[in-house]
């Protein structure tokens, strides 16, 4: 029986000019969660990252006290192109820019089930295609017999759920929406079946002092 841990990268720069780094507080969450999986004596067979700079920079803090001697990049494990969807959903259909929390969330709901039912022009990637290529990539590295750790986003992470628990769209974007910053779910692949054994535990900020970093965007 293998097993898949799937990373979401720490906290990126949101509301900034580039949102495609790891915030102060994001390379903390990853060195803590790298700091965490050391003291468990876990060996990885295989580790995987995405191409975006969160995703390596997330590996980078991690390993710091890991010392995974070498890894492989995969395009497919990279997020959905999300920024560039909501922006043609909002010409599209007049949606205003959301300000808070609760507006975000709904918009977010709002623009996937349009994205997922193919209803946005212009957009980079159809949704089809990106539930696809995660697929294809999590069919390739999820080796059965071989422990694999991945770093990639909380998109990708919830295809993976989507596909494993067979979960609707719905229920899929509500889990997205609940995946915090650095967060480790775990699969476990039998036969070439996948069963959820973990799901966003944040172990490595338990303690009461780390409670502050517990994030979700």
């Amino acid at each position: 029986m293998g097993e898949v841990y799937f990373i979401r990268h720490g906290q990126a720069s949101f509301g900034t000019a580039n949102y495609d780094r790891l915030s102060p507080l994001g390379h903390q969450q990853a060195e803590w969660l790298g700091q965490y999986l050391a003291a468990t004596g876990l060996q990885f067979d295989h580790v995987i990252t995405g191409t975006l700079r969160r995703h390596r920079e997330t590996l980078a803090a991690m390993n710091k006290t890991l010392g995974i001697a070498s890894w492989d990049e995969d395009v497919r494990l990279n997020e959905m192109a999300y920024f560039a969807v909501e922006r043609a959903f909002d010409s599209q259909y007049g949606d205003s820019p959301a300000d808070t929390p609760d507006a975000m969330a709904a918009q977010f709901v709002r623009v996937m089930d349009a994205y997922e039912q193919d209803r946005i022009s212009g957009v980079p990637e159809r949704f089809a295609d990106f539930r696809a290529r995660v697929l294809a990539a999590l069919d390739d590295h999820g080796i059965e017999g071989k422990r694999v750790l991945i770093v990639s986003s909380g998109g990708p992470k919830g295809i993976v759920m989507r596909h494993t628990l067979g979960l609707d769209g719905a229920a899929m974007n509500r889990i997205i929406l609940g995946t915090m910053n650095s967060s480790l779910s775990r699969f476990l692949n039998r036969s070439g079946t996948l069963l959820l054994s973990q799901y966003n535990a944040v172990p490595h900020l338990d303690q009461p002092e780390r409670h502050h970093a517990r994030t979700y965007i």
